[in-house]
């Protein structure tokens, strides 16, 4: 079966309109019983911290909160892996992160898992 990884590279607390796209893919994706992961690089690891007041920001058209997005996805069973370097660079935790958005994989793994024949790779 077709593994689906979604890198979040540009999207960000800062532009939360932008960052609702990949977390629905994610939900509807794990609902159909997809092996789906999201992979987050840099900035993106902000929206996963769990004080940060950003992730709450309503997106349009539905006016639900960011923070919605990334629950629907999760709850559906998608798998989040923050990145070793992006988590060294902010000083920031395992522990700082929400709840079941806290493995810390590094860039080695997280290019064998892309790697991977049977797995579709998307980028935001």
């Amino acid at each position: 079966m077709t593994s689906l990884v979604l890198q979040l590279w540009q999207s960000h607390a800062s532009a939360p309109q932008l960052a609702a796209t990949p977390f629905m893919l994610a939900a509807s994706a794990a609902a159909m019983d997809w092996p789906v992961e999201i992979h987050a690089l840099g900035a993106s690891v902000d929206l996963f911290v769990r004080d940060n007041t950003a992730r709450h920001q309503a997106v349009a058209p539905l006016n639900r909160p960011l923070s919605a997005y990334i629950e629907d996805a999760t709850r559906s069973g998608a798998k989040v892996y923050l990145c070793s370097t992006a988590m060294r660079d902010r000083g920031l935790e395992p522990t700082d992160m929400v709840e079941g958005c806290q493995t810390v994989i590094g860039m080695v793994t997280m290019l064998e898992r892309v790697a991977q024949a049977d797995t579709t790779v998307l980028t935001y």
